[in-house]
This record gives C-alpha cells, structure tokens and sequence, in this order.
C-alpha cells in the first residue's frame, strides 16, 4: 500500500488514473442534514490545512463539474455493486453501549470526481478523515492545487473500542488542551477518551473542593481555585474540573464521535482524596510497607469498614454519572499496595454494586478481578511483563516478577471468567515508556528542545522501547492462546510523572500513537513496520500544521 493513511485501510487499491485535484471552490455536495456538520468541518481543516477553501452544496442537483459527492448510503465494493457483507462488524465492546455503529465508508477517487458512501454519519466521518490524511499529505502541485492519486478504498474496524487513556491527575491540561488531544484521536480514528481524574497526586473533580459550584467537602486550604476562574493553577492539587468543563468536553468530543469514559482511581492512589476528606482516616488506612528490602513506602487506602467512605462514593459516582452520560464507569482499583486481601475484595464488590445502582456499567484495571468477576464487569489489562533498564538492580528485578506473577494470576482469573477485556499492555500501550531511537536532529546543530525532552520524558523504571518494537504487536495474542474472542478493544496510556506540560505530552503521543490506532483499527495483515513507518514518515506534516511537538526519530526519514 503506498499511501500516507493511518490507521492503514482495510482495501486501497490504485487506480493509476488521474484521480483528483483539490482546487479554489471545488464543490462538496451532500444531500443529508445529519452529515452537515462533518462536511463544514472537513472544509474548515482543508483550508486550514492547504490554504484551498472548498465550496459546500447541500441538496441540489448533482454537480457537473470535478466535485467531492458525500451519500450516507452503504459502503459498498468500490468496482461493483452493494456489499454491506464485504467487511465484517468490529470486534468487542461499542463504547456507547448496544451494538456498535457502522464506521464502515467506501471511498472512490477517479475520473475527476470524489465518492464517499457510508451507512451511518460515523462512517462518513471515519471516510473524511482519510480524505484529509490524503490531502494534507500530498505534495502540492501549486498554490492553487493538491492532487490525490487515483484510489478505490473500502474500509472499517477490527475493535469497537479504540482508545487513549489520560493521566490529568499527575498534570493537569485545561479543557483546550484536552480538546485538541480530543482532534488527534478523531485524525487517527479513535473513539474513547478515557480520563484518570483522581490519583495521589490530585483531586480534579470539583466535587470534593471547597469554592467549586455545587456540593463540596474538604478543609480550609486544600483546593485552589476552579479551571477557568482567576488564579487557577496548573500545579498539582490545585486545579481541578467544573462540572459545565466537563461537560463540554463531552459534548465536544460526541460531537467528533468521542466517548468519554471517566476514571475515579479507588481504593488504593487515594492520598489527594484523604486530603480533602480528614474523616476518611481510620486509623489503619495509611501505613508503610516494604516495597523492596531496605525500601519502604506509604500506601493509602479507602477503608470499606468506615461508614464514611461509601457515604462519600455513593455521591461522587452519583455526580460523575450525571456529567458523564456513557455506559461506563471505570473504577480504578489497581495497586491496592498495602491493603490487606480481604479489605480490598470488599471494598470492590460494594463500589461495583453503587455503579451498577447508577444504571452503569463497571470497568475496572486487571486487579479488580482478584475481587471476583460477574458476567457484566469488563477488566483493563496492562500488565503483561516489564522490560527493566539494564542498570535495575536485583532487588527491583525480584520485586517486578512478583508483581508480574500476580498480573498472570489476574489473566487466569479473567480468562476463566469469560469477561471482556481492554488491551493495554504496558509494553505496547504505554506511551510514557522512555524512547530508544535517537533523535534525527542528533549531532551537530541539533535540536535543543527535542534533546532536552529525549533525555527527560519516559518513566526511567522502564527500559526504553523503539518506535518499532512499540508498534510490533498482535492484541488478539493479549491473554495468550485462545482468547482473541475477549479482547473487546484496544487503548493507549498515558501517565504524566515526568510531563510538566502540553508539549511534553505531544512529545510523547507521537509518534507512537497513531501505531496502536493501527492495530485498533486496521487488519493484522497490515501490520508490517517498514509500511507503517513510510505512512508515519508523511504525517510530521499534519503534526505541524496542528502546532504538535512531536519525536522527530532518527529511524524515522521524516518527508
């Protein structure tokens, strides 16, 4: 396939016609409102992109003249006639809940004239989208043209859950921030924002701070003020998210067919939740425990024996429902270090049993299968190995294979449980593992940001990864022989130790990002790295055009 699209479609096949040139006024015709909003944000990002201002005709007769038609109409083989049958539905869970959509679109360019047909407005975003790659990709012939190669493609997912989970608790970005991490996941295809609102490091829900709207608990002092008002604050602990932010955000992110799934991390990572709420203290619920020998920590946990703690989960699972009006609810309940077993099993069923009162649906790290599973839970696994940094020293070593001897208990657990499952293993998925590829800019004249960040992003408790041993991996081989049926969906992590900022992130999304849209997304059978990396090499352009800082990697040859 010798085209710049990511994820990589599941047929393009050249024409070697002459295909089509994007001009000053070219018409984009459709016929159905419901597509409308697409068809005049897919002009807005051409001319932003190109410089090119499209011209959008709704209804009417069919054009004359060289022209982009958009029909919501089934995807068919683009040389013949209907094949709703020609590509299978996506695997796995819809993230908004009930039968997945039809993302499926036909793409046809040739003869002067553009075909996008799709049966649902999903599809006609997911076909405009590849259209843009296309354009904003292509090299211009001048000013006043952008030629796209002749092609027919036929495209759909392999998951219906493809996603990226967001650290905002260890750094806090502001709601256009997140917006714009919202716009990379629609340019690659992907369909879940997953936000870590809560953690050790902060408390960003606004329930819970005093001076937020609406009810709050805590002490004098132990919030700053609210996103958007004066005085807020980037640092943590201190800002968080009104109840009308996020709400926006989803609003902004339905709109691009984005669900947001929000993460309250309990019962362990509770240490900022503590903080507001004194009372939550039992007396037994903050202790130090022995993470290596001669090395100890503290671990907080939510006790499930104090009538307060339930009392106060009841009521934030109450208020995130009604900001968050998908199906599910992702309690956290990893790494309940220091918790005894007991405490832990206890304190999960009951948080399950409150989110399923709320008509909801729990989604839960791989740990919360040491709790029991039930038919309806749903498991994020990410621990799969670790690869350690040459310098770890044997105690660290001992305690990883520990660690990762109870993740393949969880993974029997689950298997045995039937369950569906979120493919996140760490060594793939987790985009906070340090880079090993040399910058490109290396040497003489080079880039003093890319080197500052090179050096300095990356949780150094891995060992650094290439971009190709990142994108080498089969999600359907996650839980081992056997199991492909109950991977339901592929996500990307994100955590933010090391981040202090929005390029920092940018810096670390990509260029690994649009690799696990691939594997979300396109078939197996595309997944070789000199074909991706070739794909990748093309879209530094998009990444500027966006003002993204982005890993210009030496063994990448950025065109």
């Amino acid at each position: 396939m010798d085209h710049a699209v990511i994820p990589a479609p599941a047929r393009f096949d050249t024409t070697g016609g002459p295909g089509f040139a994007f001009r000053p006024g070219t018409v984009v015709a459709y016929a159905d409102t419901p597509i409308a909003p697409m068809v005049g944000r897919f002009c807005t990002q051409i001319a932003r992109r190109t410089g090119l201002r499209l011209a959008p005709v709704h209804g009417g007769p069919a054009p004359a003249g060289p022209s982009v038609t958009i029909e919501l109409a089934a995807a068919r083989e683009p040389a013949g006639p209907p094949a709703p049958a020609a590509l299978p539905m996506p695997a796995g869970l819809s993230p908004g809940g009930g039968d997945p959509p039809d993302e499926s679109y036909s793409l046809v360019v040739e003869n002067g004239r553009v075909l996008l047909l799709a049966a649902e407005p999903v599809g006609v975003a997911r076909g405009l989208t590849t259209l843009i790659q296309l354009v904003a990709a292509a090299p211009s012939a001048s000013a006043d043209e952008i030629r796209v190669p002749g092609a027919r493609i036929l495209d759909a997912p392999r998951y219906a859950w493809r996603g990226l989970s967001l650290d905002v608790a260890r750094a806090f970005f502001t709601v256009e921030e997140i917006r714009r991490v919202i716009d990379l996941l629609e340019l690659y295809k992907l369909n879940v924002l997953h936000l870590h609102l809560t953690d050790d490091q902060a408390w960003r829900l606004a329930f819970g701070h005093p001076g937020a709207s609406g009810p709050a608990f805590g002490h004098p002092g132990a919030s700053g003020p609210a996103l958007g008002q004066p005085g807020a604050s980037p640092e943590p602990g201190a800002a968080f998210y009104r109840d009308e932010d996020l709400t926006e955000l989803v609003g902004y992110a339905a709109d691009r067919f984005v669900t947001i799934v929000p993460e309250v991390d309990t019962p362990g990572h509770a240490s900022a939740l503590l903080g507001l709420r004194p009372d939550l203290k039992s007396g037994r619920n903050e202790v130090e425990y022995e993470f290596l020998p001669g090395h100890r920590r503290r671990a907080v946990w939510l006790d499930p024996e104090l009538p307060a703690t339930f009392e106060l989960m009841e009521q934030v699972l109450a208020r995130v429902a009604a900001i968050f009006p998908g199906p599910y609810l992702h309690i956290g309940a990893d790494e309940p270090r220091g918790m005894p077993d007991e405490d832990y099993v206890s304190y999960v069923r009951r948080l399950r049993h409150l989110v399923r009162i709320l008509g909801r649906q729990p989604l839960g790290w791989q740990e919360s299968a040491r709790a029991g599973l039930g038919p309806d839970d749903v498991v994020q696994y990410w621990l799969t190995g670790l690869d350690l940094p040459a310098s770890a020293p044997p105690q660290v070593r001992a305690q990883v294979e520990a660690e990762v001897a109870l993740s393949r208990r969880d993974a029997e657990t689950v298997a045995a449980a039937s369950v569906p499952v979120i493919a996140s293993p760490l060594g793939h998925c987790y985009l906070d593992v340090p880079y090993a590829d040399p910058p490109a800019d290396a040497g003489a004249g080079a880039d003093a940001a890319q080197a500052d960040r090179h050096g300095r992003l990356g949780l150094r408790v891995y060992a650094p990864k290439s971009i190709a041993e990142s994108f080498r991996w089969e999600p359907a081989e996650t839980l081992g022989p056997g199991r492909a049926a109950q991977v339901a969906g592929v996500e990307a992590a994100i955590w933010a130790e090391t981040i202090s900022g929005f390029d920092d992130l940018s810096f670390l999304l990509l260029p690994r990002l649009p690799g696990v849209a691939h594997r979300a997304w396109s078939d197996p059978r595309h997944g070789d790295w000199a074909g991706h990396r070739d794909r990748l090499a093309r879209h530094g352009r998009l990444w500027a055009q966006d003002g993204l800082t982005y890993f210009r990697a030496a063994t990448v040859d950025w065109t």
